[in-house]
């Protein structure tokens, strides 16, 4: 992304919610408040783009929305949906079996940390994301509980961010990485995890989500079409790494990381799509991971 404008991608998400939450036949995978929150964000950021989602969720115009997902990724706004619902019951665990601090790095307009601090106000909740993203989030958010972090992770040393806030290395942690890794490099991505260890003394999980290869090798979507890939230059946002779920667990252990659970198309279809939504179209090639520091 530009370092003086939000993220194209974290604005793509907040409208699939604001979406699916209009349209009836699936609205209950959005979570209460969800959609309200993303609504705020894009109104602060992008007002015409808002109005624009209204508008095509709207009966007589959906179909023109549906045909512009089948063009680029189909089912990619389901998919959004399910990966932040698996991602919310794997924090909910964390938080029954008393983890009391969850960061959220790159959270764009992601509500899970807005929605779930008031019901959790011992538990401390931290988004770190780029300045120019977060401070949209701010407005949108107005009095929260949540502590924002505005940093630009490329150029500040995670372990630097947090120490502006009350994170405690010493406590057992949460960290959820949704939808950013696929835009760091390789060495990027290393360095990160490492991070991860010094910040995680007293234990703690983290969930995060990846590309696997495409078959031939792709970065990217693997029933994207040739449109993705133009739009992901257009936005300069391209995917700059994968792992494959066969190496997961080996990448993970060098981290001191061992692999609790994934999910990728197959799982949460089975999970969440009983008939007759079975058979709903999903966007495949990402992973989402949860796991646990050793």
């Amino acid at each position: 992304m530009r370092a003086d404008r939000p993220s194209s991608t974290a604005a793509l998400i907040a409208a699939a919610t604001v979406f699916l939450a209009r349209d009836r036949r699936l609205a209950d995978v959005v979570p209460p408040g969800a959609a309200e929150i993303c609504a705020r964000c894009l109104q602060v950021v992008w007002p015409v783009r808002l109005a624009a989602v209204r508008a095509l969720s709207r009966p007589r115009w959906r179909w023109l929305a549906h045909c512009a997902e089948r063009s680029t990724i189909p089912g990619l706004v389901l998919h959004f949906a399910l990966r932040k619902r698996w991602i919310e019951e794997a924090v909910r665990r964390s938080l029954e079996q008393g983890c009391r601090q969850v960061v959220v790095i790159g959270a764009g307009y992601d509500t899970l940390a807005l929605r779930l601090a008031p019901r959790f106000p011992d538990v401390r909740f931290i988004e770190i994301d780029h300045p120019a993203t977060q401070r949209a989030k701010r407005l949108a958010a107005g009095a929260t509980l949540v502590r924002f972090i505005g940093a630009d992770l490329a150029r500040t040393a995670l372990q630097v961010a947090l120490s502006s806030s009350d994170y405690d290395a010493n406590e057992p942690s949460l960290f959820v990485i949704e939808g950013l890794l696929m835009y760091l490099t390789p060495a990027e991505v290393d360095r990160l995890f490492a991070a991860l260890g010094e910040l995680q003394r007293a234990g703690g999980g983290v969930i995060f989500s990846l590309m696997e290869p495409a078959p031939d090798g792709r970065l990217s979507f693997h029933n994207a079409t040739v449109l993705v890939n133009r739009l992901l230059a257009l936005w300069r946002e391209p995917f700059k790494s994968a792992l494959s779920r066969a190496e997961l667990a080996a990448y993970l252990a060098r981290f001191g990381l061992a692999l609790e659970e994934f999910a990728g198309a197959d799982e949460l279809r089975e999970r969440y799509l009983a008939p007759p939504r079975e058979k709903l179209a999903l966007a495949r090639g990402e992973l989402t991971v949860f796991a646990q520091r050793r």
